[in-house]
């Protein structure tokens, strides 16, 4: 006899998603700390690159977006992120959403 089993998908909302980012930007263009600063945060079919002049405002975008995702409703573990890396004379950090 064959054990039925059964498969979990759970799956990002797109609408959510692009809210949280658009939101993340306007607060990025909005504070002051982020001002001339080139930071930036983009998202593409399913990677987001965030930018910057050093690391550690690299990181504080990241959390202004995961921020943004948990007031919309979506859970943190649907975000991979990588870490920060130098691209000439920009920081950058690439996350997917799985």
């Amino acid at each position: 006899m064959a054990d039925s089993t059964f498969d979990i998908v759970s799956k990002v909302d797109k609408m959510e998603l692009d809210n949280a980012l658009h939101q993340t930007q306007k607060e990025i263009a909005q504070r002051y700390d982020f001002k001339n600063v080139g930071a930036d945060i983009d998202y593409s079919g399913e990677k987001i690159l965030i930018k910057a002049n050093t690391e550690e405002r690299v990181k504080a975008i990241l959390d202004v977006f995961e921020s943004r995702l948990i007031k919309r409703g979506i859970s943190l573990r649907s975000l991979d992120t990588g870490s920060a890396y130098a691209s000439g004379k920009e920081y950058r950090l690439e996350a997917s959403i799985k």
